[in-house]
Formats: structure tokens, C-alpha cells, sequence
């Protein structure tokens, strides 16, 4: 998919390069905002959570995403972005495993960066918070601890590249890297609660008002 995606926007660029030779490129104005919304795929990740005597063992799942950014100024917008995902897991405690299903969300401040207009490279960094909540056994529906939202600081650094189809239109592919930190109550000290989390997404961007 990677792939497909990287030859396809390559194409575009291509065939919009050759189309304006001979006339003048558009003027971009910047946009006063941007909203996004789009899709990504989250690898599968594990936590330890010494609280619950669990570990949960994510798979990888698809994670939808909405942000709403200023820009700041040519290039640069700061914003938040929020991101949910319904993600199945094998659940140990006490000896037994349980499939089961839970809610993986994140809140994010953000600062983006887009080198050039056309087809563009993107860096993001970001901080906020990751939370896992309605954990449920599969397929009873029931409820496993915690049972309440338990959430972790967390940080992220994206990367990736983009194309503008217009002033106030783009489509982003961004990887990230983000690391939550879990709590450590009921672990040992030389157990890491660190988490390391590898996603890609795909965005598409629209501009509001001028700047």
C-alpha cells in the first residue's frame, strides 16, 4: 500500500510539473486554518500494566484521525490532532488469555512542517496523551480491568510527504513514531513501562479562510 501510494502522488507531481511549462504557477495564499481528516494503520504494540497484574497485547489496527491546525506562517501550523481506534488484543492475567477488544485514543498538540508547495516533504511534533479504555473479553462483552480510561503522556515525531492539488487542498502520508510512558505502580524497577508505537497515515488536508 506504501507503495502504491508513494508512485501514485510521484505521478502527480510529474504530470503537474510538465503541465506548467509555459505558464505561470499558481499563487498560493495561505489558508487562515486547515481541518484533516483520514485513516492509518497502527502496528501492534504491548503493554505492561503493573496496576491490573495484565499485559495487553495489541495487533495492529486501523486508527482514524482528525486534526484542526493555525497556520503560523508560511509552511508552519500548530493545532490539535485526535485519534481513535477499536483495537483487538490477547489479554494475560492470572495466568489465563483472554481476545478481547478495547479502545485505543490520543490527543495530541502538534507542530507541522511542509518544506516547498507541490509535492512537498512533512515533519510533525507532537505531545499529548495515549488512553486505553472499554476493555471487553470477546465475544461475552465482558468488562475487564481497568475499568476506567487509563491514560499515558506521550510524544510523537512524524514524517513523511505530501502533495498541494490547490491553495487549500493536500494530501498528506505521515509515519510515526510515538512513545507513551505507562505508569509504573506494580512493577519493578528494572521493568521498562515505556511503549513504542509505528503508525502510517493517510490525510487529506483543506484550508479555511486567508491569511
Amino acid at each position: 500500500m506504501r507503495f502504491l501510494l508513494i508512485t501514485l502522488l510521484s505521478l502527480v507531481a510529474t504530470a503537474d510539473a510538465g503541465a506548467q511549462i509555459g505558464r505561470p504557477r499558481y499563487q498560493l495564499a495561505q489558508p487562515a486554518a486547515w481541518v484533516s481528516g483520514g485513516a492509518g494503520l497502527v502496528q501492534s504494540f504491548t503493554v505492561v500494566d503493573g496496576t491490573t497484574k495484565s499485559q495487553w497485547d495489541f495487533g495492529s489496527t486501523t486508527q482514524y484521525v482528525a486534526s484542526l491546525e493555525k497556520t503560523v506562517s508560511a509552511g508552519i501550523t500548530a493545532g490539535l490532532r485526535a485519534s481513535t481506534a477499536k483495537t483487538t488484543l490477547r489479554y494475560s492475567a492470572g495466568g489465563t488469555q483472554t481476545d478481547a477488544d478495547a479502545n485505543v485514543s490520543q490527543l495530541f498538540g502538534t507542530v507541522r512542517v511542509a518544506n516547498g508547495q507541490g509535492f512537498h516533504s512533512v515533519l510533525e511534533l507532537s505531545a499529548g496523551a495515549t488512553a486505553y479504555s472499554n476493555f471487553r473479553a470477546r465475544p461475552t462483552g465482558t468488562k475487564l480491568l481497568p475499568d476506567k480510561p487509563d491514560a499515558d503522556f506521550s510524544f510523537a515525531f512524524g514524517y513523511g510527504f505530501g502533495y498541494s492539488f490547490s491553495p487549500a487542498f493536500a494530501i498528506d502520508v505521515v509515519q510515526d513514531i510515538t512513545t507513551s510512558l505507562h505508569q509504573k505502580t506494580g512493577l519493578s524497577a528494572s521493568e521498562d513501562s515505556s511503549v513504542r508505537l509505528h503508525g502510517t497515515r493517510l490525510v487529506a488536508r483543506f484550508g479555511l479562510g486567508g491569511k
